[in-house]
């Protein structure tokens, strides 16, 4: 190909075009007429506009342990702390053992499911609100940023909390899949689930109190727990590695959502990891109230902050909004 465009240029370009200099027409459009223009994003292709996102995002975004608990660490904002998670002891791990592999029980039952849920589960919410790569190609855009912007958030608080997996306490788990080359807590797997469903939520309008509106809430919430704990099943997790992932999945989508919309009704949310160590063999079960995010058990939370609009997420979140915004009216 690269010979066939060299010849084809050389037979089919006129120099000079123009006889008197500049010798050449110019046909590029005049430049933006203002710096970071969110306007621009429409020319760039997807991944382009992926890390341009993903970038945006994590603008005045720390990760550190934090000063009040030297065995948690957290993830804020320039206004408030978005997440913060204790680190269980080794004891609570080691009695979660026996649950990892009750639930390896369901291995051949779920295997279709795990294999398919190891890459993004765009599918899998498709099947509940219908969404197709060719149709909302913006809003399969969207999702993906939201993705990646977990994936960094959360591979630093495997790291900062360095927990292993289940197969490193015991060799009886044999996991089905291999297990990846990162800790174990929290589950990266509920961070993403719960962070997608909680933005579809709100980029559908799902929150609206129409009739028929909570079931399809309950089915995404339902699809975010079955991927979860899919990885405990298949050997890659604990329970409790799903249980902080949900929260912090549903923070980092709420602080998603606020950059994209502005927000001032932010919560901040920790994972009492006292409480866990002290119901180290309660099971993953985000429909039981003990599990509720306000029950001040497992999880905690107080009022957050001012989440800044960007500019550049309210045009990817719009674009995304305009292929979706008739299709729960």
């Amino acid at each position: 190909m690269v010979d066939a465009l060299i010849h084809a240029r050389e037979g089919t370009i006129v120099v000079p075009e123009i006889s008197a200099p500049p010798y050449f027409y110019f046909y590029a459009p005049g430049l933006p007429t203002t710096i970071d223009d969110p306007a621009q994003l429409d020319r760039w292709e997807p991944w382009v506009r992926a890390y341009t996102a993903v970038g945006e995002m994590l603008q005045g975004i720390t990760l550190q342990v934090s000063a009040t608990d030297p065995n948690a660490f957290l993830v804020r904002s320039p206004a408030y702390v978005i997440a913060e998670i204790g680190r269980p002891s080794a004891s609570t791990f080691q009695d979660q053992i026996a649950m990892v592999l009750s639930w390896a029980e369901l291995r051949n039952e779920r295997a279709t499911e795990i294999m398919a849920q190891i890459d993004p589960q765009y599918a899998f919410w498709s099947s509940i609100v219908y969404l197709h790569p060719e149709r909302n190609r913006r809003t399969f855009e969207l999702i993906n940023m939201v993705l990646q912007f977990c994936v960094y958030v959360e591979m630093r608080f495997k790291h900062a909390l360095g927990c292993s997996r289940p197969v490193e306490y015991n060799a009886q788990v044999q996991p089905m899949i291999t297990t990846p080359g990162h800790g174990s807590f929290p589950s990266g797997h509920a961070t993403q689930a719960y962070a997608v469903a909680y933005v579809l939520k709100r980029l559908l309008s799902l929150h609206k109190t129409t009739p028929g509106f909570p079931q399809i809430v309950e089915q995404l919430d339902r699809q975010a727990a079955r991927i979860a704990t899919n990885r405990v099943v298949a050997g890659m997790h604990f329970p409790v590695d799903s249980m902080a992932g949900r929260m912090l999945g549903i923070a980092l989508g709420e602080y998603f959502v606020g950059r994209c919309l502005g927000s001032t009704g932010t919560k901040s949310r920790t994972f009492n990891a006292g409480y866990a160590d002290s119901n180290s063999r309660t099971d993953f079960n985000p429909f039981h109230a003990d599990q509720a995010l306000n029950a001040n058990k497992f999880y905690s939370e107080t009022i957050g902050g001012t989440v800044t609009q960007s500019l550049l997420m309210k045009e990817l979140w719009d674009k995304a909004y305009y292929e979706v915004s008739t299709r729960f009216p």
